[in-house]
């Protein structure tokens, strides 16, 4: 992995980003968006996982979070590795989705019954207010972006409520002070 991609300052807040294999978009239902957020809720309360902002959209998240024991990498691969079974798990019962499951079978090469994930997930450190309020407003604009809502706050999964209407997100997010 470059260097430029890896977690030097592990209780610092790191800008990360996640996609499914080959941009599959599986989050476009409720039960899927559920999943990850269930999982990212119990990083949180079970890891201490802190998130400062997200998205989830159809084919990726993006996050500010932070880890306070210094093990954002592990967390992440963990909260990737669960979600990765709850995800196949409801294509599966779904049923309608047979096209993702083989490329999802195909992206795993015998490692595993299924790839959902990419292996990566970018982190980018947060040293400065402005840099942070640069990539919160690059989360909560990519709904908008996408055209799947007029304004940020308007989607559901993001924490843009929270920063622009004062709103609950639907995971705990805890804005970053300067």
């Amino acid at each position: 992995m470059p260097q430029r991609w890896k977690v030097h300052e592990p209780r610092s807040p790191y800008f990360v980003t996640s996609s499914v294999v080959h941009l599959i978009p599986v989050f476009r239902r409720d039960a899927y968006f559920r999943i990850l957020t269930d999982s990212m809720a119990h990083c949180i309360r079970q890891r201490r996982l802190r998130i400062h902002a997200f998205v989830i959209m159809p084919d990726h998240f993006h996050a500010i979070c932070s880890q306070v024991a210094g093990d954002l990498s592990g967390v992440i691969r963990d909260l990737k590795r669960f979600t990765s079974r709850g995800l196949y798990a409801q294509l599966v019962r779904d049923y309608a989705y047979l096209p993702w499951l083989a490329a999802m079978r195909n992206a795993a090469r015998g490692e595993s019954e299924a790839k959902v994930w990419d292996d990566e997930f970018h982190p980018e450190q947060i040293h400065t207010q402005p840099f942070f309020q640069q990539k919160c407003d690059y989360i909560h604009a990519n709904p908008v972006r996408a055209g799947y809502m007029d304004a940020p706050s308007q989607w559901q999964y993001s924490s843009a409520c929270l920063y622009y209407e004062g709103r609950e997100a639907v995971i705990p997010v805890e804005p970053l002070e300067w």
